[in-house]
């Protein structure tokens, strides 16, 4: 059966929900596909995940700048796997969470590539 859409959005990072969500809201019939988890580059492997291991790096790096001067870094060190569980519990919900989201709005959404 072939499904005719008014809008397909390719994308599931923030630009393109955001579209998505607006379009049906005004009655659109809406598509929305992506080949990667759904959530896009900001919310799972950029702007931030990157904020979080940046800000433990910055917090090493000024402390030890601050030695001598009032503050001690003896024991400051990063525990990268625990930085890293961290980080997954806020990145890991994203797909699902974007995914039902789309549902609960009459999205369509689809996992793979257009051609």
């Amino acid at each position: 059966m072939e499904k005719k859409f008014d809008l397909i959005v390719i994308g599931t990072g923030a630009g393109g929900s955001t579209v998505a969500h607006k379009c049906r809201k005004e009655g659109w019939d809406v598509a929305i596909i992506d080949s990667r988890p759904f959530g896009g580059t900001c919310a799972l492997r950029g702007c931030d995940p990157k904020k979080v291991l940046v800000g433990a790096a910055d917090l090493i790096d000024w402390t030890r700048r601050m030695e001598g001067k009032g503050i001690s870094s003896k024991s400051t060190e990063i525990a990268w796997q625990e930085l890293m569980r961290f980080k997954r519990t806020f990145t890991e919900p994203v797909p699902e969470n974007r995914e039902k989201g789309y549902a609960k709005a009459g999205i369509i959404a689809y996992h793979g590539r257009t051609s």
